[in-house]
């Protein structure tokens, strides 16, 4: 860790923010509205890629209807995550983290799955300042899928081998780790042991302890 970094990409919920989602509740609400259109995905998926199984199946079928499941499935994502931004709360020093590695000229982005008017809410109740802000809104495939982390990678005009992951989660450690990566896991949420099948460079209990890892702060 210790060579020249280009970039820096967070996850947001869970990572730079303590915001209680519903997910439980998301999910059944989606896999409700899935069986009033005919159709259950897998049960060991996640939201998005239940919604977009049921869409698929949708879409080969009647388009106009697929369309129509997307905007109300969208609409109980938005909602839930909405009502969550109220009592969110930024982790200690996450808001310095950011802004120290930017000061230093390490590129700064924000990668995540949640929708950008929940995270742009949030983000501005803590202070939170950064160079990049990619949401499931602005891409075509989010993590784990690569293609998020590189498109961020691509704005901020940086090289993959050298700029970093940090997530609470072991699928921004994957995403990271397909994009060619260093990761840094977070134990905000999980614990070490969660972690191990995927394998992150680093782990660190808060964001705040990067600042140490480029005797910077």
């Amino acid at each position: 860790m210790n060579k020249k970094i280009d970039a820096v990409l967070f996850d947001f919920d869970g990572t730079l923010v303590n915001i209680k989602i519903d997910f439980a509740k998301m999910r059944q609400e989606i896999l409700s509205l899935g069986s009033i259109y005919g159709v259950s995905p897998k049960s060991d998926i996640y939201v998005l890629e239940a919604i977009d199984e049921i869409f698929d199946a949708l879409s080969a079928k009647d388009k106009i209807l697929a369309s129509e499941f997307k905007e109300k499935a969208d609409k109980i994502l938005i909602d839930i995550e909405l009502s969550a931004v109220q009592t969110s709360k930024s982790y200690p020093n996450a808001d310095k983290t950011l802004a120290t590695l930017k000061n230093n000229g390490i590129k700064v982005g924000i990668v995540t799955r949640n929708c950008r008017l929940a995270v742009q809410k949030t983000s501005e109740k803590a202070g939170f300042v950064y160079d990049v802000l990619l949401t499931r809104d602005d891409v075509k495939r989010v993590k784990p899928d690569p293609q998020h982390l590189w498109d961020a990678l691509n704005l901020l005009d940086a090289d993959c081998e050298k700029s970093i992951m940090v997530g609470d989660h072991p699928l921004d450690i994957l995403a990271g780790k397909k994009a060619g990566m260093k990761t840094i896991a977070v134990l905000t949420t999980k614990i070490e042991e969660d972690f191990k099948p995927v394998e992150p460079d680093m782990i660190i209990n808060n964001v705040s302890e990067i600042l140490t890892l480029f005797n910077i702060g």
